[in-house]
């Protein structure tokens, strides 16, 4: 009697194996976002990389640049990164003479940081890059889906915070 192999003895003995997969992620809405997101983010890299910004740098220019002066816990709150890497970026960001900080005139116990000209003019190379690639993602897309998917993701966000 021929002896079997031993690749048909190992898929006998795995008969509870998951070969195939069943693609739950691609239907997985925070997986898709996080995609998109990532693709976005490599595509602006290497443009941030020319100018010597990484993306942390970039998302703390970025809340500055739309938000004004900021402490250090609303950098937080708005770029969704950990205190300790805020507290490292905007170090390095005030070396590199891009913000600058000062103590809150509302309260001696915190630290305002704002963006300097030269961060501003950095950041604002930066962003038409990132306008670009943003562009070339929605290609297809009218105003009325672009209105509707920026809701959405708004309508989403206030989900998530109900039960923060």
């Amino acid at each position: 009697m021929p002896r079997e192999s031993r690749s048909a003895q190992d898929a006998k003995g795995r008969s509870d194996a998951f070969d195939t997969g069943d693609g739950w992620m691609d239907a997985y809405l925070p997986y898709q976002l996080y995609r998109v997101t990532n693709r976005l983010n490599l595509r602006l890299q290497g443009r941030l990389k020319a100018i010597g910004i990484n993306l942390s740098q970039w998302r703390v220019l970025s809340v500055l640049r739309s938000y004004g002066t900021l402490s250090i816990s609303g950098i937080v709150e708005h770029t969704l990164m950990e205190q300790p890497t805020v507290s490292r970026v905007v170090v390095q960001l005030e070396q590199d003479g891009m913000v600058s900080r000062r103590v809150s005139a509302e309260d001696s116990r915190m630290t305002d940081i704002t963006l300097t000209r030269k961060g501003a003019e950095a950041f604002d190379t930066i962003r038409e890059s990132a306008y670009r690639h943003e562009k070339l993602a929605l290609e297809g897309l009218d105003q009325a889906s672009l209105d509707t998917l920026r809701e959405t993701l708004r309508r989403i966000e206030r989900n998530i915070n109900l039960y923060d």
